[in-house]
């Protein structure tokens, strides 16, 4: 068998891979959407019972408004919070890692935890420990600590990827030439990492919106969404619960996009010549 045959059989077979891999990735997400247009009177499983958007508008009627408005509310919430904060602790821990400081190594590992530690394990702990010390359990404190745990090392290992291939003679001359370290860095580092700042703040969002292990244990009384939609399996099942991952899944989308966007605007304007 020839190289170029070789070749073509090798990328048709791991092109076929990458297709069947998307495929089992989104066909449940699909069919969810699909049942999420049931009839009024349809069910959770096909044959779907005639097309509507009955399930949609029931998401906001007053009797259903309390088991998803506030809880969506409180998951976008939280989800920025934790972008924002994932970004900026991101960027200054990889800044103190290039420094090369005594125990960085440790520091490095300490860091990484967030990501070998059982999500159930670290959320049961935590909230074993507020209790003894008397902090209520929230949303907003415990579970917002919790989730920046467990987000901020992704966001870490970004931002170490982008300053791998940062070229730190630029740092240099600006600082040669008399500027400050605070000048150089938002002059001249910051404008060059600011698609990898935002592509941690992308992963601080989209890793809290949807976390659960963590949450379960931490959010108190105050329901995130992914606990509010476990809890109505509790209950008799409608596709309105199919209804509300389609809007939360367009949502997180959107989200990808507009962060891709701002992603490709500031990396060509990275590029332009000055």
């Amino acid at each position: 068998m020839r190289w170029t045959t070789r070749a073509a059989l090798m990328k048709w077979t791991l092109g076929s891979v990458a297709v069947g891999f998307l495929i089992y990735q989104w066909l449940p997400m699909v069919t969810l959407g699909v049942l999420s247009f049931s009839g009024p009177d349809g069910g959770t499983t096909f044959p779907m019972n005639g097309v509507s958007l009955y399930w949609y508008a029931e998401l906001w009627e007053p009797s259903l408004s309390a088991d998803f408005k506030a809880p969506l509310l409180r998951s976008f919430l939280l989800a920025l919070a934790c972008s924002a904060t994932t970004a900026v602790m991101a960027v200054a821990a990889a800044q103190a890692v290039r420094g090369e400081f005594r125990g960085n190594g440790v520091f490095f590992y300490l860091i990484l935890l967030g990501i070998m530690a059982p999500g159930l394990l670290v959320g049961f702990g935590v909230a074993i420990v507020a209790r003894l010390l008397g902090i209520a359990l929230s949303w907003s404190t415990t579970t917002f600590l919790v989730h920046v745990t467990w987000t901020l090392p992704f966001g870490f290992l970004t931002m170490l990827a982008v300053f791998n291939r940062f070229d730190r003679r630029l740092e240099e001359a600006a600082l040669t030439l008399g500027a400050t370290r605070v000048i150089a860095f938002r002059r001249i580092t910051l404008p060059i990492i600011l698609p990898g700042v935002i592509g941690a703040a992308l992963f601080g969002f989209s890793l809290s919106y949807d976390e659960f292990a963590r949450s379960l244990f931490t959010t108190g009384a105050d329901l995130t969404l992914p606990l509010t939609v476990l809890g109505q399996f509790d209950r008799q099942l409608t596709p309105s619960l199919y209804a509300v991952g389609t809007l939360t899944t367009l949502f997180s989308l959107t989200v990808i996009l507009l962060f891709g966007g701002v992603m490709w605007l500031t990396r060509g304007r990275a590029r332009r010549p000055a």
